[in-house]
């Protein structure tokens, strides 16, 4: 039996559901899924010294480092681990206090660990970051260290197909001071989308073959 609907009153129909499952499809693509931010959490400590392995000697002469912790979550994939100094350091890498005790520092070292716990499957869990160290402290609260970190970023996967680059950025501190390790994290998540979007793709499928099945009736 043939439809009661003239072809032309047909035609439209099937351009609406052809263009719903289209954008359907459209929103299933990367560029339509939902973000997903990350929490990260850790903790830093370091060591001075030509390859020293943390935790080791955390003071060269007026210069000391005190260790951190850090469970930061993304915005937009980012976050930045630079939380001002504290006793305890919280959600920074670390921080140097440099006293006016003189010394020159130039050709020393510091290695600093940082070290994951989450997200669920870090790898690697750790990595270590050299630097080099110059300046000198002539009298007291005269003078200043510069720490040169190796600024390579650093790549790491997680569970559930994501990943993400750690940095550190390097430091300078005056006599007198204190100042905190900062870095940033740029993670790369796998997008999933949104269960309205399930939905609509459905939607347009059926109403394809609905319009399908009309024809040959």
């Amino acid at each position: 039996m043939k439809s009661l609907l003239p072809v032309s009153a047909g035609i439209p129909l099937r351009r609406t559901a052809l263009a719903v499952a289209t954008g359907a499809l459209l929103a299933l693509g990367p560029g339509a899924a939902s973000a997903v931010e990350t929490t990260f959490v850790g903790s830093a400590t370091g060591c001075f010294g030509l390859n020293c392995v943390p935790p080791g000697s955390v003071v060269l002469s007026g210069l000391t480092y005190l260790n951190s912790t850090f469970n930061v979550t993304t915005a937009g994939g980012f976050v930045s681990i630079g939380n001002v100094p504290g006793t305890p350091n919280v959600d920074n890498l670390g921080s140097f206090s440099l006293s006016g005790t003189p010394f020159t520092y130039n050709g020393s070292h510091f290695d600093l660990l940082v070290s994951f716990t989450a997200p669920p499957g870090v790898s690697p869990t750790s990595v270590l970051i050299k630097d080099t160290l110059t300046g000198q402290v002539i009298s007291s609260d005269n003078g200043g260290v510069f720490i040169d970190f190796d600024n390579t970023p650093k790549h790491f996967t997680f569970g559930g197909g994501g990943s993400f680059d750690f940095f550190v950025n390097d430091v300078s501190v005056t006599a007198g001071g204190t100042v905190s390790v900062s870095g940033s994290i740029i993670s790369q998540v796998a997008q999933v989308p949104e269960p309205e979007t399930y939905a609509l793709f459905l939607a347009g499928l059926g109403a394809v073959g609905f319009m399908a099945r009309r024809r040959k009736s």
